[in-house]
């Protein structure tokens, strides 16, 4: 009998999708809404602060009236706020305040409380501010809409924590770093999705039907995972044994009898001695500086420096991001192929060198490029290097120590949201000076 059950718990389940599979789109899932709720204000903040009359001098597109017709349209109807281009940096920025906060303690929560019910509350959390954002904007102005932002932030600080603790309980390591990837590249699909809806709506029917729209959204998702997810493969009630067995016989992990196995305390002496570990937060920081940016920045960069009107706004502003979702996807597959000829640490380096080197010529071109189709390419080659980080950078914690992959991740996003909340609000700082010169400055 024991040898009989030793073949069973080796023996990979008979269907090729499981309750595994679930889990990853649910996480997947996660990821497009979080961004998409992360993403909308950097929209919608454009038809709540129309432009001054007179900052179409130094622009580079079209500086006819009927370049902006959406936009006059819904501004004459709704009401506007006459925020400067620093208070519309900081408020861009506030969501990484809070974000910063929560990290680590997400991480650590993730790791002794499990990552579904923190998925499902970060968002229910998040799309309930996100449902109040118009009423703060119209009753306590900009101070409470940064307010609003930072919770955003705090709730949405355990969600990737989360996920890569998921990840490290429920995936083998034979599929771990394909699925985990391609989750990842969900957040990308979210402002995809999120961008050219924002504009739409914001047109149509004003920017509060952003909020209202998203929150709910929201809701329903977080209720998703709420009833579909488990924090381990053996608490989910829908799990073969079969798979149930060959989830844990794969990792390594507890008997199939154990409802919950006990994770080990991270050890955090070895994980802040380690030289890898640094060189990952700190290369992991820098480049999510820039993608952080990027997020809050391009709608308001197409609207004041390319003149590009509303509705136009959200479609342009998602090109970049479907952009770094397709070449996402490339270098997952290309991942797999180059892993054959070279180590995964080797492998890891050489996308990594991929990123830095592609995403710095393409920034540094933006300030040499005066055309608006030069400028959206560049911003477009730029996201699709970004995407390299995914599979050089991004998946290290998982590589190193998978049970503890949700707090070393918790450090390095730490890292990276620091910078990310200064970001927007140095582009706002330069916008002050001179509109014409943004691209120079960044």
């Amino acid at each position: 009998m024991d040898s009989d059950k030793e073949n069973v718990r080796i023996a990979p389940p008979r269907k090729q999708l499981g309750v595994r599979h679930l889990q990853a789109t649910l996480m997947a899932l996660c990821c497009l809404v979080a961004y998409a709720l992360r993403a909308n204000l950097s929209v919608a903040i454009v038809a709540m602060v129309p432009p001054p009359s007179n900052s179409t001098e130094e622009r580079i597109g079209p500086k006819s009236e009927s370049s902006l017709p959406s936009l006059i349209t819904l501004t004459s109807s709704l009401q506007v706020f006459p925020w400067d281009e620093k208070t519309t940096g900081l408020l861009l920025g506030a969501f990484f305040w809070g974000y910063m906060l929560c990290q680590i303690p997400g991480g650590l929560l993730a790791q002794r409380l499990g990552g579904s019910r923190l998925l499902a509350g970060a968002l229910f959390v998040t799309a309930a501010a996100t449902l109040l954002l118009p009423l703060s904007a119209e009753y306590g102005g900009w101070m409470a809409v940064f307010a609003n932002r930072v919770v955003q932030g705090l709730s949405q600080a355990p969600i990737f924590p989360s996920i890569y603790n998921l990840l490290g309980v429920w995936m083998p390591p034979t599929e771990r770093d394909m699925i985990a990837t391609c989750i990842l590249a969900f957040q990308m699909l979210g402002t995809v999705i999120a961008n050219p809806l924002c504009g739409f709506m914001a047109a149509q029917w004003g920017w509060p039907s952003i909020f209202y729209s998203f929150g709910m959204v929201g809701v329903a998702t977080g209720t998703a995972i709420l009833h579909l997810g488990a924090d381990r493969p053996a608490l989910h009630r829908s799990i073969s044994p079969e798979e149930l067995a060959f989830i844990e016989t794969s990792m390594n992990a507890a008997e199939p009898n154990e409802v919950r196995p006990e994770t080990p305390p991270t050890p955090w002496k070895d994980v802040l001695s380690s030289v890898p570990v640094w060189m990952v937060w700190i290369t992991m920081s820098v480049q999510d500086m820039a993608y952080f940016t990027f997020l809050g920045t391009i709608p308001s960069y197409l609207a004041k420096v390319l003149n590009i009107p509303l509705e136009e706004n959200g479609l342009l502003s998602s090109l970049p991001y479907l952009t770094g979702f397709v070449t996402c996807l490339g270098f997952t597959a290309a991942t797999t192929v180059v892993q054959k000829r070279l180590s995964t640490t080797n492998t890891r380096k050489l996308f990594n060198l991929i990123a830095s080197v592609g995403i710095s010529v393409s920034v540094v071109l933006m300030g040499y490029v005066s055309s608006i189709t030069a400028s959206v390419t560049l911003m477009c080659l730029s996201m699709g290097f970004m995407s390299a980080t995914f599979v050089a950078v991004q998946t290290n914690a998982l590589d190193m120590a998978p049970l503890h992959a949700g707090p070393i991740y918790a450090v390095g996003n730490t890292m990276a949201a620091v910078l990310g909340a200064l970001g927007p609000y140095l582009v706002g700082f330069v916008v002050t000076e001179s509109v014409r010169q943004i691209p120079q400055r960044l």
